[in-house]
């Protein structure tokens, strides 16, 4: 099961990496935002949850959080599963 994004992504991102990727207008606690389809010249879908994804496993640069603690592989297959395993993009 892909997991919901209120109860098992949202919790998984500090208040401070909120507010911070918030004034860069990366909403990482919106699932509007997050779930959102659109593609763009990296990735054919979804391309914010994408983008955020790469931040955190180090794949884009800067990796996230800044200066650490990254994120371990369970947070970060949480997030994938809820991207990737059907149902997909759960609210």
């Amino acid at each position: 099961m892909a997991g919901s994004f209120a109860a098992d992504v949202v919790p998984l991102f500090t208040q401070p990496s909120i507010k911070h990727m918030a004034r860069m207008g990366v909403k990482l606690n919106d699932f509007d935002y997050m779930s959102d389809p659109a593609g763009d010249g990296d990735y054919p879908d979804h391309a914010n949850a994408r983008h955020v994804y790469a931040r955190l496993d180090g794949s884009e640069q800067p990796q996230m959080p800044p200066g650490g603690p990254f994120w371990d592989d369970d947070m970060l297959k949480t997030l994938s599963d809820w991207m990737n395993v059907a149902p997909t993009f759960q609210p």
